[in-house]
């Protein structure tokens, strides 16, 4: 009777940990997720480079590869002048235009630029446009993009940020308490055995070893329980919602089984070593 006690208060702890650690999962998920989104539409916004007519359609593909290599770049691609009417037709609507030009393509070819995460700022475009025509000069006729989404991707990206951060501390506060109370719940049903041990004379230290063993064994199980669990919600959204697959890689899914599994150990350690501590404390009197 006693071991099947001590099994139930072992996965009643557990299942209680799990469900604070699968929130947490999954507004971890969604955070990292959100910036792994923000970061490939960032590094997919287009930047055109026009060059003059005398760089041909052989040099300008070199160029392209040359200007992929830089450390602002996180992608240089050649687009000839009918590629560029093809993104416009797809654009404005049909072939139908194409009566209105005197069936002429009026776009130049150009080197489509991308920026990395880092350097998407006016700020660093800016010093980007200035070394890029340092180097190309007049041959470089112009740098076309909109200075606006520059602004509005950061602005957005501070909102969603601080909506996420102010989400996370509500729920780190919860999550905290909520383990806490759980740990303290578990170890006051052992609280006799510890001033008992105590009593024959037992360390502080070798009264505490087991239960932070246990406890931390405790936060490894339900850490990969909560990942899992976190893992199946995902796969379920993504079938539901395209773009869910482009919130989520391994490297994103690792990264949040990793804070689940470190939360829910330290948080499960941590507990226990000041509900131990308590009760090493506490007179025998104040146990009943």
């Amino acid at each position: 009777m006693r071991s099947t006690g001590v099994r139930t208060a072992y996965v009643s702890t557990i299942v209680g940990i799990v469900l604070v650690l699968f929130i947490i999962g999954v507004v971890s998920w969604f955070a990292l997720g959100i910036n792994h989104l923000t970061i490939n539409k960032k590094e997919s916004f287009e930047i055109d480079l026009f060059f003059d007519e005398s760089v041909n359609d052989l040099e300008l593909p070199l160029i392209a590869i040359e200007i992929e290599k830089m450390p602002f770049t996180s992608s240089a691609t050649y687009r000839s002048s009918a590629e560029a009417w093809e993104v416009v037709k797809d654009e404005i609507g049909g072939d139908s235009v194409l009566t209105v030009l005197d069936n002429e393509n009026p776009l130049n070819q150009s080197v489509i630029l991308t920026l990395k995460n880092e350097y998407f700022s006016l700020d660093s475009m800016q010093v980007v446009e200035k070394d890029l025509k340092g180097k190309y000069g007049e041959s470089l006729l112009e740098i076309s993009y909109d200075e606006n989404i520059f602004a509005q991707y950061n602005a957005n990206l501070r909102k969603i940020a601080g909506f996420i951060l102010l989400i996370a501390v509500m729920l780190l506060f919860v999550a905290i308490g909520m383990i806490n109370n759980t740990i303290r719940l578990a170890l006051f049903s052992k609280r006799f055995l510890i001033k008992t041990m105590q009593l024959v004379g037992a360390t502080p230290g070798f009264i505490r070893k087991p239960f932070l063993l246990s406890a931390m064994s405790q936060g490894i199980i339900s850490g990969l329980i909560s990942g899992t669990m976190v893992l199946g919600l995902i796969s379920l959204l993504e079938r539901y919602n395209p773009v869910f697959l482009q919130m989520t890689d391994m490297a994103t899914f690792l990264m949040v089984l990793g804070v689940v599994m470190l939360f829910g150990i330290v948080l499960t350690v941590t507990s226990t070593w000041f509900a131990l501590r308590k009760y090493l404390r506490m007179k025998l009197d104040h146990l009943y």
